[in-house]
């Protein structure tokens, strides 16, 4: 059994590959950089719907009772980039029915313990972000999703 961060985290990758959108749903989720080697960043692909990452935003924590579960607490962010379509309306639309989305497959709960690891998946407040040029041009915005996730490293 080799349980922990690796496992979890492309587990959450997997499942949100398996995400069918509502909207514009020949575009998928495609993950950009699994953490299994040297990407480009996100911010200088070429343009095209759902690339997406996940970002550790605050290392591994004890997050057990009295310190002797060996449970870890860390903070993740799902960072979603939109280059199209341009017309903003429509995309933040779109935008707020991934994030419904995608905090609903990571909730769980098929997190496959005995090979992941992963306890729980605790999703925080989404936001939308604006990714912009050298110049302050918009390029296209981002969709942020965090949570907590609680694992055993094993």
């Amino acid at each position: 059994m080799s349980r922990g961060i690796f496992e979890a985290l492309d587990k959450i990758k997997t499942m949100i590959e398996a995400i069918d959108p509502k909207t514009d749903s020949h575009h998928g989720f495609i993950c950009i950089d699994d953490g299994s080697g040297l990407v480009a960043p996100l911010n200088t692909r070429f343009q095209s719907q759902r690339q997406f990452t996940l970002e550790i935003v605050s290392l591994a924590m004890d997050d057990g009772s009295a310190g002797l579960s060996g449970r870890k607490r860390v903070t993740i962010e799902i960072h979603v980039r939109y280059a199209i379509p341009k017309e903003e309306g429509f995309k933040i639309r779109m935008m707020n029915e991934d994030a419904g989305k995608l905090i609903d497959t990571i909730k769980g709960p098929q997190y496959e313990f005995n090979t992941t690891g992963i306890i729980s998946v605790i999703p925080l407040q989404s936001r939308a972000e604006l990714i912009t040029d050298d110049v302050g041009e918009i390029l296209g915005h981002l969709l942020v999703v965090p949570f907590d996730l609680l694992y055993l490293e094993a």
